[in-house]
């Protein structure tokens, strides 16, 4: 399955913000995304995702890649793991548990083919801010209106400093599970376990 998404690291103060100004009739829900990987983080630093995700009373078991064809695009393999949590999959891979990220998310759903999602993640004692706009192939150009007219209100309430370094935001910090890893490494590193780069995807 293909996945086009446009992202922006948020702020508290701007996250605050477009739930209270911007959007108002979302819906929100809690999702969980437990990862796996090999302890040196090699998948990561592939920028390929292995993880379940509880929500909704499901668990879903997803390997996740970063696709270099298109930009704002991911390939994603899914299978459902029925109602239970089930990490056999990753356990025959030769994976181990690394962690898990939850993630309070409000969709807004625009129109055809264009969702936005509205996320606050926490995870390994940190607690980061989001936005993604998600959608369909043909209504990119919809979508990057929507991004602009996100910024030009972030700018207009002040609430951002200016255009530009907001817009030098987009697409940058890595998605969820390169944050995660990240951080995973940087924690590895202070108690002494060393720690790899990781892809910023």
């Amino acid at each position: 399955m293909l996945e086009f998404e446009k992202k922006v690291l948020l702020s508290e103060p701007e996250y605050r913000f477009l739930k209270e100004n911007r959007y108002r009739a979302g819906k929100t829900a809690v999702q969980v995304n437990h990862y796996y990987d090999t302890d040196d983080f090699a998948l990561s630093r592939q920028g390929i995702t292995c993880r379940i995700r509880e929500k909704n009373g499901v668990c879903t078991a997803t390997v996740k890649e970063h696709q270099q064809t298109w930009a704002d695009c991911s390939v994603e393999n899914s299978r459902s793991v029925k109602d239970r949590y089930d990490d056999l999959l990753f356990r025959n891979m030769k994976l181990r548990y690394q962690g898990s990220l939850e993630t309070v998310r409000t969709i807004y759903f625009l129109h055809k083919g264009i969702s936005v999602m509205l996320d606050k993640n926490s995870y390994l004692g940190t607690t980061d801010y989001e936005l993604e706009i998600e959608y369909v192939r043909d209504a990119e150009a919809p979508a990057q209106k929507e991004l602009d007219g996100v910024i030009a209100d972030l700018v207009r309430s002040r609430i951002a400093a200016n255009e530009k370094t907001l817009r030098l935001r987009i697409g940058q910090g890595g998605n969820k599970s390169a944050r995660f890893f990240r951080r995973k490494a940087e924690t590895a590193a202070q108690r002494g376990g060393g720690g790899s780069a990781i892809r910023s995807e």
